[in-house]
């Protein structure tokens, strides 16, 4: 159908033309296009091949909101962390301006103060970690930190994952907008901590890559060796984020 898989992930193809991109989720498929009659073209390709439904304009993916304006499109993990915080009890909790309080310095629990039911901090990381691959990129840097302590979390993580919720219910509103308007250059940001890590003195790296004003890419993650100055560790953030 003229459709070739792109590099980076197997589940989307772009159209010969550039004008049309399919994305694939099991059974589900998005169709993007800047051409009318080419996805109109491809569809009934589509349909000739498989048995399929067309249910309209895409609102919902993936738990996803997707709200197209005049301007642009905006993504929003709303519903679903309202959903969350209502589930874990904290839709009515007093909202609080960060995720992390700096004063909090976390390390490694031990076996003896390892809470009761440690699939409850589990569980509320996996439903944070999530959003933050989704729309949330100021959550990637405390959620993969909170993420270390998962098999042995202690009353003291358990606070800083509830603190996060706390933040959640301020920034409930907080989303991701593509402008319709044609990007005008990639621009990449890196910062890094130094020694951060009580436990390994690892630094942590974080990254994210605007196309235009849209942010495209963002990740947090802790580096592999131990940085022996600030600069060192920013060198090898520089290093990774180019890569």
């Amino acid at each position: 159908m003229r459709f070739r898989k792109v590099d980076f992930d197997p589940c989307i193809f772009i159209h010969k033309t550039g004008e049309v991109v399919i994305v694939i989720y099991l059974d589900d498929i998005l169709i993007s296009y800047w051409s009318i009659e080419c996805k109109n073209h491809g569809s009934l390709q589509l349909h000739a091949e498989f048995e399929m439904t067309e249910t309209g304009t895409v609102n919902w993916t993936l738990r996803i909101h997707l709200l197209q304006t005049k301007t642009g499109v905006i993504l929003s993990h709303e519903a679903y962390l309202k959903c969350v915080l209502i589930k874990y009890g904290f839709d009515e909790s007093r909202p609080v301006a960060t995720p992390i309080d700096n004063n909090v310095h976390l390390q490694k629990g031990t076996e003896a103060e390892k809470i009761d039911d440690p699939i409850i901090y589990q569980s509320i990381i996996g439903s944070l970690m999530y959003a933050v691959v989704g729309t949330r990129p100021d959550l990637a840097y405390p959620v993969t930190m909170l993420s270390q302590f998962s098999s042995c979390p202690t009353k003291t993580h358990l606070a800083a994952v509830y603190r996060v919720l706390r933040y959640l219910k301020g920034t409930l509103d907080w989303s991701l907008f593509y402008a319709k308007t044609p990007p005008t250059a990639l621009i990449g940001f890196s910062d890094a901590s130094y020694a951060s890590d009580i436990d390994d003195h690892c630094s942590f790296n974080r990254h994210c890559f605007m196309l235009g004003e849209a942010l495209i890419s963002w990740r947090s993650y802790k580096q592999c060796s131990v940085a022996t100055s600030t600069i060192e560790a920013e060198y090898m953030a520089l290093s990774d984020t180019s890569r």
